[in-house]
């Protein structure tokens, strides 16, 4: 599983998330704003399958059937 703590990446998603409640859409933004900015990820975060979002107050957490595989939450 991928931690990533950012305020600005929370802050981002957070605003998307409003419009667009799909897992995988939401999976699909943040790797392309991560991808933008350079952040290294590994190539297994693109092929993966997000089918479930739970959204806190301070994190979002993304899985691919019951496996948790990324944490995103603000710092």
């Amino acid at each position: 599983m991928k931690r990533i703590e950012s305020s600005e990446y929370f802050d981002a998603v957070l605003a998307y998330f409003t419009d667009h409640k799909e897992p995988a859409c939401v999976y699909a933004f943040l790797l392309n704003t991560l991808w933008k900015d350079n952040y290294k990820l590994s190539n297994r975060m693109f092929y993966e399958r997000v089918n479930a979002l739970k959204p806190t107050e301070n994190c979002f957490r993304f899985f691919t059937d019951n496996e948790c595989i990324l944490v995103l939450c603000s710092n």
